[in-house]
């Protein structure tokens, strides 16, 4: 999206204000002959009872959960008030226990594909330990958090790459994981911060056959090899042009719609995930990035 200062776009409010409204929306579609196929036992190909619940009925309770910020007892009740609104009163609901149980093993749908251009970022989710006012204030405490790293596609602001780690990953140690997951296109253009200013990314990039923008340290050196190709012209270019110009030249501040994905991630779903087991967190984070995929941004339409 063109910043309005430019005078060139305005976003179309009256269409995103009518998206976010909409988003409260309870209209869930549940398919024809609902009660045949929502109970009955599902073979799983593993040792032990069927499957009471099929795979779709558990996605649908846990998207509730991560689109109205729901703990799992209240969950079941909203799935609950949706089969009685629908005047399916005996139909049973899954429980709490089978919804944490079953959240590793549902499968997420495929990423969007991603285009000639792919920012990334990384942003943390809390996952247990005191509260901000806690830490604030006494300071006792470190929370603890997962880091979720997401490649976000400048031109359409949609996730095309997500992945969660532990806290003591960096950013440069994952790079070559999320665009295993993003597959770009030969010649894309991977944008990242100066924390991405590592041999090991552009050796990622490269690998990918990508181009990685990385703003070089006020200190860097050049380097003999091929691997530090695309560095040493970054530097050489930003010593002639000064770091301002050239971030404008290369279209460095693209990087700025990685940062409001992360925003919108946290202001949607919340800073913390509620989920206690490491896989049931990489699902739930991974989650909420798919739903952001589902949830429009503000469109520009051109001044006349």
């Amino acid at each position: 999206m063109t910043r309005l200062g430019s005078g060139k776009h305005v976003p179309h409010w009256k269409a995103y204000n009518l998206a976010l409204r909409q988003r409260g929306s309870l209209t869930v579609y549940l398919g024809d002959d609902l009660d045949r196929k929502w109970g009955q036992p599902r073979a799983s190909g593993e040792r032990g009872r069927p499957l009471v619940y099929p795979e779709a009925v558990i996605a649908l309770g846990l998207v509730l959960q991560q689109v109205y910020r729901l703990p799992l007892r209240q969950t079941v009740g909203l799935l609950r008030s949706v089969l009685d609104l629908a005047g399916l009163r005996a139909l049973p609901v899954p429980d709490p226990s089978t919804l944490c149980r079953r959240r590793a093993g549902v499968a997420l749908p495929a990423w969007p594909k991603a285009g000639g251009c792919v920012v990334v970022d990384s942003t943390g989710l809390q996952i247990r330990g005191p509260g901000t006012w806690l830490t604030t204030v006494h300071g006792l405490q470190r929370r603890t958090y997962r880091k979720i790293h997401l490649g976000v596609d400048p031109s359409t602001s949609l996730v095309v790459a997500g992945v969660v780690t532990s806290c003591r990953k960096h950013d440069c140690q994952v790079l070559g994981n999320v665009l295993d997951v993003a597959r770009p296109q030969p010649g894309t253009v991977v944008i990242g911060d100066g924390a991405y200013d590592r041999r090991m990314c552009y050796a990622a990039a490269k690998r990918h056959c990508a181009k990685l923008i990385s703003p070089p340290g006020k200190r860097a050196v050049l380097h003999p090899g091929d691997d530090w190709h695309e560095r040493n012209r970054s530097i050489e270019e930003a010593r002639f042009l000064g770091r301002p110009d050239w971030k404008v030249g290369v279209g460095y501040h693209r990087r700025s719609l990685a940062e409001s994905a992360m925003h919108r991630l946290k202001a949607a779903f919340g800073q913390r995930l509620r989920s206690r087991l490491e896989s049931n967190q990489e699902h739930e984070a991974l989650l909420r990035a798919h739903i952001l995929n589902q949830w429009t941004t503000p469109a520009t339409t051109p001044l006349a």
